[in-house]
């Protein structure tokens, strides 16, 4: 046998002694406490799960025809399915819809477009511009009515307003429906929801038409000194606009010593104005986007195979170089997770077996591709691809 010398570090017998009387303390808390269920429910998870549902059960409340291909929906609870409240979000974040369409259940993210005050109220607006090529934002412009019910997720994602980060001037440069979280972070400022901050908005659509929520901008301008609109349109000439589109001599006009920069809209205007705006020497952290999709220049047509493992399941399914592998499994019934549909929130991150992949700039994190994970909702297939899917 070998011994083995243990140091103590100082510690005598003496001192070990103090700590002896503990077993004894022990015994006697353990005999004298309470037989009752130790309580599983506390203040503080409460209300995380309130901040954070899993998942929320809403119904139409109202629908909003704003113009010739954009309607709002007003959500509430549903109380049937067990929702008794809303959760409360930041102006600029998102919700994901689950819409079962056919065969198939698709989830897309769209932007609150209300001020946060209103889901104290437990109501949620949404703001949907029909697409030629959209099969949810078709759906809900030509099908969805008053009282048909959703599964949607808790608020999420960063196109939010941050005292720490952001500067107090806001220039907010839209284009189209990208108006929508921007909406929200006026209707925030207007009633109080954010204090202390003055957004400029600068608002591109190809004409006054297209203009999304224009009285209501209009209305809060009339109210609050803090809140400037600019409207610019690149296919009509009204003399109550600018025309053209937003360039940087138009941002010059309202730039100030410290400003966050807060851009959503089309992908030409990102690429536009992320070189603009390096002209202005300003830190990355003022400059936030909103959420988009990019295209792929040079998409192929070809079909292919894509068996995703989920759950201890198979599936087999075609899918095409034109369409992202989570529409071809949206579009075929499987159901993956998801949410910003953009290769941004992580969600629906997934171990990419076999095959190749073409992904959106960006949207792929370097240990990710290390690893061989990708984003099913920014990656085109290249081939046959296996899949497996988080579980």
């Amino acid at each position: 046998m070998t011994e083995i010398e243990i140091d103590l570090h100082g510690i005598d017998e003496k001192d070990m002694s103090k700590y002896a009387h503990l077993k004894k303390e022990r015994e006697k808390i353990i005999k004298d406490a309470s037989g009752n269920p130790i309580s599983t429910h506390f203040p503080l998870n409460e209300m995380a799960m309130k901040l954070h549902p899993r998942v929320q059960y809403v119904k139409v409340a109202e629908v909003i025809h704003e113009n010739q291909d954009t309607k709002s929906f007003i959500l509430v609870p549903d109380t049937e399915k067990g929702t008794k409240a809303l959760a409360f979000f930041k102006a600029g974040q998102y919700i994901s819809l689950e819409v079962p369409i056919e065969n198939g259940v698709y989830h897309r993210p769209y932007s609150l477009s209300s001020s946060p005050k209103d889901a104290l109220e437990n109501k949620y607006k949404i703001t949907i511009k029909k697409f030629p090529h959209g099969r949810v934002s078709n759906y809900f412009f030509d099908f969805v009515q008053v009282g048909d019910s959703f599964s949607i997720s808790a608020p999420t994602g960063t196109f939010t307003y941050e005292r720490l980060r952001d500067a107090q001037h806001i220039i907010a440069i839209v284009g189209g429906s990208g108006i929508t979280p921007i909406m929200s972070m006026a209707e925030a400022i207007c009633d109080g929801t954010l204090e202390n901050v003055f957004m400029t908005i600068l608002y591109g659509a190809k004409t006054e038409e297209d203009i999304l929520f224009k009285e209501r901008l209009n209305e809060i301008v009339s109210k609050t000194s803090k809140i400037k609109v600019e409207y610019v349109l690149s296919e009509e000439k009204n003399e109550n606009y600018l025309h053209g589109f937003i360039r940087k001599d138009l941002i010059d006009q309202y730039v100030e010593e410290e400003n966050s920069f807060f851009l959503c809209g089309p992908v030409p205007m990102y690429s536009y104005l992320n070189e603009v705006l390096k002209e202005y020497n300003i830190a990355k952290k003022y400059i936030r986007h909103g959420l988009f999709k990019s295209e792929l220049d040079d998409i192929n047509y070809e079909e292919y195979l894509l068996t995703v493992f989920t759950n201890n399941k198979k599936f087999t399914i075609p899918c095409y170089g034109n369409m992202t592998l989570l529409d071809a499994m949206e579009k075929n019934g499987v159901i993956a997770l998801s949410k910003c549909h953009v290769g941004e929130c992580g969600f629906c991150r997934s171990k990419i077996i076999s095959g190749k992949v073409k992904t959106f700039v960006g949207s792929n994190r370097l240990k990710d591709k290390s690893y061989n994970y990708i984003h099913p909702c920014a990656s085109y297939p290249e081939s046959d691809i296996v899949l497996k899917l988080p579980k």
